[in-house]
């Protein structure tokens, strides 16, 4: 019988993967939809700071490296793991950031959604997968 070397995925390197690239799609929906927003209230007169722009194409940015550290984890790439890593802990802070704000339960579920991905991130077996 034909024997290959080749290592199985393991199951919290699919977990991870799918929910990196779930949240990231999310995310960069919620961009084009905040860009539609802010581009419509531009288009009728109303005056839109800068910073409201630069802030979408932030979230656009971040959503989209959070969908391809996903697909590269996926792959096995440390470099990916890292980057979600980073990416994550952004979140986070951005989901404090959001609680002075007032929005409690956005807060709380963005905090206990990435703090979840972070132990994914550091969990033995993709720690393992990911160095190769």
């Amino acid at each position: 019988m034909y024997e290959t070397s080749v290592q199985s995925r393991p199951r919290q390197v699919k977990t991870l993967s799918v929910l990196l690239i779930v949240f990231g799609v999310l995310g960069l929906l919620l961009a084009l939809l905040l860009m539609s927003i802010v581009s419509d209230s531009a288009g009728h007169g109303q005056s839109v700071p800068a910073l409201l722009y630069i802030l979408v194409f932030v979230q656009f940015g971040l959503s989209a490296a959070q969908a391809t550290s996903g697909v590269f984890v996926w792959q096995g790439r440390s470099w990916a793991r890292g980057l979600a890593i980073v990416l994550c802990s952004v979140n986070i802070v951005g989901a404090l950031v959001s609680l002075a704000t007032g929005a409690v339960l956005q807060a709380i579920s963005g905090v206990a959604i990435n703090v979840a991905l972070l132990r994914l991130l550091n969990n033995y077996d993709v720690q393992v997968w990911c160095s190769k």
